[in-house]
């Protein structure tokens, strides 16, 4: 049997030994002319043709080349002499293996010696800077420092911390060491085990570059180094340095934690009040002002200033926003004042950019009433989000200190009740027991069962909360529909709720006898043009204005007269027997 190669391993076939010609036999000669008889008849091959000229022979050719198929070719074929011949190259898989590992060899030797020659480079460049002896001695010594345990005990410990402060102390090294990431350890170390003199010293030349420092990430944990092992005094230099720069380090990466680390743990309440200022505008930047402690004090005075400082805090928050550092008390503070005190516009947009961030801003007290004020002022769509992102953190908020507040808040006014038990209620029977045994937990499930009950929480909450649920607040917001038929209408215009509100404005009179704040008095101060535009429209929103107008008292129809006198021509368009009611209630105060 033939053996058969794989592709690669074939052998070469040796070369056929070249036959000798030989007369041919009367039979073979017969064949021959037998055949090229056929060629001349198919015209394949001409016959010899005696006396033709030299044109009819080009002729003749001409036709041939172009009906044959095989031309005969003024090229060279390979040489048919063994001597001439060449063999052809097989490739194999085990040289090529070898060529690659001699390749690879090589390469090797070049790397390693390049690396070599790059690290001789970069000695030299290090030895040419004045600072190299200097840093070289404090690696050594900075090497032993950094032991748990020393040979020689604290003594030998004192004596090394000595010899490094006077090698680096004076000479300008310790503000560029904290800023290089071998030598800013040597730093931390000196803070760690140093006496309080040496810190002392120290801070003297850190302190004026904390600005830098705290953006620089190897800087940055020497700033907490002064701020845990420093004195009083230091800490307090440290968190002065930053004024006028608090926007800038809170929206950085880098020094926005230990910023909040400054803030909520060392700070004094003057400091925090300084650090807030610089949020309401760059007035407040290089000038402080102790009478200010509330965005609302910044345009007591001049209330032209309202717009721009509103503005100013509103671009600050989303820029921090925008990067998502709200894990700041600073943050939180301002962003509670903010929601206080802004537009509903601006509120209403703040809201929307929070909802994901929910959870982050219930970690402080401003960032519970911060998260309180979203549940409070946000649309359904809101609520909806805020939800969702407290499901999977739910149970860890309502053991914390501030963040139970949130939970409450939304148990306490969320008006989707299918969605509050499916996400919110659900979990919380879930894990009662785990709630039950912690001290804030527990608070959530006491609202449950006795909410407002002064004897289970603080007043001030419930006043809080009191506040947040506002039925006004409620009523007068246009998003504020009801589904009836499939047909969604507003709340002010469902039967049920009209009678409700109704029966509410006619308890008035009782209110005023006792002395007690009103539905009334409170409805007509938070009613605004576009409230009453889509009111007047309606028939029952008429009837609410004009049991409002009946049970209130003499200010609260004053206050109605002043809002309403803008709209009399659109009530006078308006058909329905309520706006006619109101059009004489309206005319006859007016007269």
């Amino acid at each position: 049997m033939k053996k058969k190669f794989a592709s690669g391993d074939q052998e070469a076939s040796p070369p056929k030994k070249a036959k000798l010609n030989k007369p041919l036999s009367d039979s073979k000669e017969k064949s021959v002319k037998t055949q090229s008889a056929k060629l001349v008849k198919n015209g394949l091959k001409s016959k010899p043709l005696s006396g033709d000229t030299e044109k009819s022979k080009n002729k003749h050719n001409n036709k041939l080349k172009e009906k044959s198929k095989f031309i005969k070719s003024n090229k060279k074929g390979s040489p048919t002499n063994l001597k001439d011949a060449k063999a052809k190259n097989f490739s194999t898989k085990g040289t090529d293996k070898a060529k690659k590992r001699i390749e690879k060899s090589e390469k090797v030797e070049d790397w390693s010696k390049f690396k070599k020659e790059k690290k001789e480079l970069k000695l030299k460049r290090k030895q040419a800077k004045n600072s190299f002896d200097v840093i070289t001695r404090a690696k050594k010594i900075g090497e032993e420092l950094r032991r748990k345990s020393l040979n020689g005990g604290e003594e030998k410990r004192t004596q090394l911390i000595n010899e490094l402060h006077s090698l680096l102390k004076d000479k300008g090294h310790y503000p560029k060491f904290v800023l290089a990431h071998d030598t800013a350890r040597l730093v931390q170390w000196l803070l760690k085990y140093a006496s309080d003199i040496v810190i002392q010293q120290i801070s003297k030349e850190l302190v004026p570059v904390t600005v830098d420092m705290l953006q620089s990430k190897y800087g940055v944990f020497c700033v907490k180094r002064l701020l845990k092992y420093g004195s009083n005094e230091i800490r307090s230099q440290v968190i002065d340095a930053m004024f006028g720069h608090a926007v800038k380090l809170a929206s950085h990466s880098v020094s926005a934690p230990v910023v909040e680390y400054a803030f909520s743990t060392w700070a004094s309440q003057t400091q925090k009040q300084y650090l807030i200022q610089e949020f309401y505008s760059d007035l407040y930047k290089n000038s402080k002002d102790a009478n200010v402690k509330h965005l609302e004090d910044t345009y007591k005075t001049d209330k032209s200033l309202k717009t721009g400082i509103l503005g100013a805090t509103k671009a600050n928050l989303i820029r921090i926003i925008n990067k998502s550092l709200l894990d700041s008390g600073l943050v939180q503070s301002v962003l509670y004042q903010f929601l206080t005190a802004c537009s509903e516009g601006d509120r209403a947009e703040i809201i929307t950019q929070l909802a994901p961030h929910i959870v982050v801003i219930s970690n402080s007290r401003d960032g519970a009433r911060a998260a309180m004020q979203c549940i409070w002022h946000g649309t359904n769509k809101d609520r909806k989000v805020i939800m969702k992102t407290l499901k999977e953190h739910l149970i860890d908020l309502s053991k914390h200190e501030h963040g139970h507040c949130t939970v409450i808040a939304l148990l306490d006014s969320a008006d989707d009740t299918v969605l509050l038990h499916k996400i919110i209620l659900s979990e919380i029977l879930k894990n009662a027991k785990d709630l039950a045994v912690s001290e804030w937990g527990r608070k959530v499930l006491l609202w449950l069962v006795a909410p407002d009950d002064s004897t289970k929480f603080h007043p001030v909450f419930i006043k809080e909360l009191k506040e947040g649920r506002d039925i006004v607040d409620v009523i007068i917001n246009l998003e504020w529909k009801i589904k009836e038929k499939e047909n969604e209408i507003l709340g002010i215009e469902h039967s049920g709720l009209h009678m409700t509100l109704k029966k509410l404005a006619q308890h008035d009179k009782q209110n005023l006898d006792d002395a007690n704040p009103t539905f009334s008095a409170v409805l007509a101060k938070k009613l605004s043009n576009e409230v009453l535009k889509t009111w007047i429209k309606l028939n029952r929103g008429c009837f609410l204005l004009v049991a409002a107008f009946e049970n209130g008292s003499e200010e609260t129809r004053n206050v109605l007269i002043d809002t309403l006198r803008k709209h009399v021509k659109l009530i006078k368009n308006q058909r329905t027997p309520g706006a006619k009611i109101l059009l004489k209630k309206v005319e006859q105060k007016l007269v």
